[in-house]
């Protein structure tokens, strides 16, 4: 049975890369030499390929690696000068650069990356990788990231993970420098609102429109998607907003509702909002309503916003069919 091909290894060093450091290799390549490549990447993975075949690789790899530095260093006029003590260089295509170590492990600075930071980066990443960088990291640190991972890549992972053989340090500072890279990408761009905080943004907008053209726009967004424009008509107002409504209109709103619902929505309300309700209701019902609070003793925070909904609801209501106009 034939071995692997040259473009074979090359696609399992690949594959063992995080996907955005393997594009950059891609991509500085001739097009006829990254094309079966970019195509062995795209394809499955073998189902026959032994488990050691991405560490035979490596070690091939890094072989030829080594052997191809002691080259180039033989026949670099700073060969002498290394031998002699001197600073030791390394020609490249862009000039000479130096040969000593960073300064700084970036295995090191892997560490100390939080869980929930290394989730976010390895997030798309092979198995492979994953798997190797868990090695690097201490265990409770480890574990957080595998507890993380998505279930139809956790044991993939693990199996990875617990694989027999020597882990190729060279690989493993490598990738540890490109995912603290990449983190340090994501720290430097603007962090996405979560879909909450959208919904809240859009309804603070669209409450500051005029009334009829705020109108005609939630009805065209209900066309595109129902669910989202429920939850942005639900952000539009608060419960707090019974302070901006003038006397009349707060009435109309509590003779709907029953003095239990009012009682359970003022359960620890503001003193403005318990004055404005009980300043707009008879002498009668006002001492109901205090008795009514007191025997609620200790209510579920879902209870009280409930009832608090409900009044949002009304006021909504009103104020989208043009009976009353908010005081801002």
């Amino acid at each position: 049975m034939a071995g692997p091909t040259g473009a074979d290894k090359g696609v399992t060093l690949l594959r063992a890369l995080p996907a955005d450091l393997a594009e950059q290799l891609l991509a500085r390549m001739d097009a006829p030499v990254a094309a079966p490549l970019r195509d062995g990447l795209a394809g499955p993975l073998p189902a026959d390929a032994p488990p050691a075949a991405l560490d035979d690789t490596l070690t091939e790899f890094f072989d030829l690696l080594r052997i191809l530095d002691r080259g180039l260093l033989l026949s670099s006029p700073e060969a002498g000068s290394t031998a002699a003590g001197g600073k030791g260089k390394k020609a490249s295509a862009g000039g000479l650069i130096d040969l000593e170590p960073a300064p700084v492990d970036p295995i090191a600075e892997l560490r100390e990356l939080s869980p929930e930071k290394l989730l976010k980066v390895l997030d798309g990443e092979p198995p492979a990788v994953t798997a190797l960088l868990l090695v690097a990291l201490e265990p409770t640190t480890a574990a957080a990231v595998l507890k993380g991972l998505p279930n139809d890549q956790r044991v993939d992972v693990a199996v990875r993970f617990s694989l027999p053989g020597t882990r190729n340090y060279q690989l493993l500072q490598q990738l540890a420098r490109a995912v603290v890279e990449k983190g340090r990408r994501l720290a430097e761009q603007p962090s996405e609102a979560a879909p909450d905080a959208r919904i809240t943004d859009l309804a603070a907008m669209l409450r500051s429109m005029p009334r009829p053209d705020r109108v005609v726009l939630l009805e065209k967004m209900a066309t595109t998607d129902k669910v989202l424009t429920e939850k942005v008509r639900e952000k539009l107002f608060k419960f707090a907003d019974a302070l901006k409504l003038d006397d009349r209109s707060l009435q109309g709103i509590l003779a709907q509702l029953n003095l239990k619902s009012i009682a359970l929505a003022l359960k620890g309300a503001d003193e403005a909002i318990t004055a404005k309700v009980t300043n707009n209701i008879s002498s009668r019902a006002r001492e109901l309503l205090q008795e009514e609070i007191g025997l609620l003793g200790s209510v579920p925070p879902a209870e009280t916003e409930a009832a608090r909904k409900e009044v949002t609801n009304l006021i909504r209501q009103g104020e989208e069919e043009g009976k009353f106009v908010l005081i801002e």
